[in-house]
């Protein structure tokens, strides 16, 4: 049964994430403005008003018209100048960097900010012009007429940051550090809401728990964490969620456990608090920050780009962010303020999150001695964070991964020599006997 509560829900998540979303709401409320405009403009205290301050202020009929037609043809211009560089900006992300950061590209708020103002701009003049008769004097708007020449000012000044942020967007710096910080941003997120519980958290053991299957296909992205919890809370149910965020669920495959059995018409309530989409927002999930970073490094890899230097950076991007993961447990839960939680999530433990996100980097760029250096590097750094014992465990697994392509690819002495050095750092770091890595055979002259 569709709840109204998951109904609001998603399209909240449509409209957020929307180009239409800020245009439409600052058009209305430009909208908004200019109605109430046209309602005092003719008011007898504001009539005395006008007629003491004449700087400005237009008082023939045909000139207001010309004013404001010639304000509308060219904030148009502005619009459709605008975004058709949006456009270009989109199809080189998408060829350049990766089609995953398209999403985001597109919901980005600068942009939509800047299309509702001229929209709104547009929008002002058009209605104001609708109420100028013609040989009338005194039905001149002439206020109306004032403020959407500031309002057009406003555009100019509008366009000019436009060209500077798109500027920056296509500057692969530019999305990396973005990608980054909203990455990093929902890591903290992750960290404070662990806090917020009452215990340190941990997987319950659901070995007795009912298992429910999943009854539609599609990727698993958000959750209705609040009503969620309100039928959780009214059925004193727990429910540990079996995938993680990004997994694509076939129907059939199970999808949550419960404490106990529950009728069918409560599990569809529950399977509708599940929201199934194919964009990847950063802003909803740290795995898909981290994916993007991964899928920009990988394309800065493949032969038509070629540039190892983007690549390096996204491994410095994602060391920082797997020492944040560390610290993080292999589930997340939704604390509530007078008990422990009832809403347990499965999270992608580092094994498999290094596989994800430096396996191809490693696939990619085997032929490569810098970049390989620097996924040990960054295996090396992240054991100077003091890991667990399992994570120290897998990141010499990867590291050995590592060392194993290179063995394979990199023939060059003087490579192997400097891939040598790296492995005799990262041994020193992991503190183990024998030493964790073998260094590459380098054959005697």
């Amino acid at each position: 049964m569709i709840q109204p509560a998951n109904l609001l829900f998603r399209a909240y998540l449509r409209t957020i994430h929307s180009l239409a979303f800020y245009p439409t709401l600052i058009s209305l409320g430009f909208l908004l403005v200019c109605l109430l405009n046209i309602a005092v403009e003719y008011q007898p205290w504001l009539m005395s008003l006008k007629a003491h301050l004449d700087i400005g202020l237009v008082r023939n009929a045909d000139n207001a018209r010309l004013i404001l037609g010639t304000l509308v043809a060219g904030v148009m211009s502005l619009m459709v100048f605008s975004f058709s560089m949006v456009m270009v900006v989109l199809n080189n992300a998408s060829a350049a960097l990766s089609p995953r950061v398209v999403p985001g590209l597109i919901s980005s708020k600068g942009h939509q900010k800047t299309l509702g103002f001229y929209l709104g701009t547009i929008l002002y003049a058009l209605l104001l012009i609708t109420t100028i008769e013609q040989n009338n004097s005194n039905q001149v708007p002439s206020l109306g007429v004032l403020v959407t020449l500031g309002l057009g000012i406003a555009c100019l000044g509008l366009f000019v940051d436009f060209i500077r942020s798109i500027s920056l967007s296509i500057q692969v710096e530019h999305i990396l550090n973005n990608l980054f910080a909203t990455t990093l941003d929902k890591l903290d997120g992750n960290a404070k809401k662990l806090l917020e519980c009452q215990d340190s958290p941990s997987w319950p053991a659901d070995d007795s728990w009912s298992s429910v299957n999943a009854q539609r296909s599609g990727y698993f992205k958000e959750l209705n964490v609040a009503t969620l919890n309100e039928l959780l809370e009214a059925n004193d149910l727990r429910m540990a969620v079996l995938v993680h965020r990004g997994f694509f669920v076939m129907a059939g495959h199970p999808l949550f456990k419960l404490d106990r059995d529950v009728d069918e018409q409560l599990c569809e309530q529950l399977r509708d608090c599940f929201h199934f989409f194919v964009e990847q927002y950063a802003s909803s999930h740290y795995v898909f920050g981290c994916k993007h970073i991964s899928e920009i490094a990988v394309k800065a890899l493949s032969p038509g780009i070629n540039d190892p230097g983007t690549a390096i950076t996204a491994i410095d991007m994602l060391t920082v962010l797997f020492s944040k993961r560390m610290a993080l447990p292999d589930l997340d839960v939704s604390p509530r303020p007078d008990g422990p939680p009832r809403l347990f999530f499965f999270e992608l433990p580092l094994d498999q999150l290094l596989q994800l996100l430096f396996g191809p980097l490693r696939t990619y760029g085997c032929e490569d001695p810098q970049v390989l250096t620097h996924l040990l590097q960054a295996f090396k750094n992240l054991l100077y964070q003091g890991p667990r014992a399992h994570h120290q465990t897998d990141l010499i697994r990867h590291a050995r991964s590592v060392v194993e392509t290179a063995d394979s690819h990199i023939l060059n002495r003087r490579d192997r020599e400097e891939i040598n050095a790296m492995i005799e750092r990262f041994n020193r770091a992991a503190k183990a006997a024998p030493p964790a890595l073998r260094p590459l055979k380098i054959d005697q002259d």
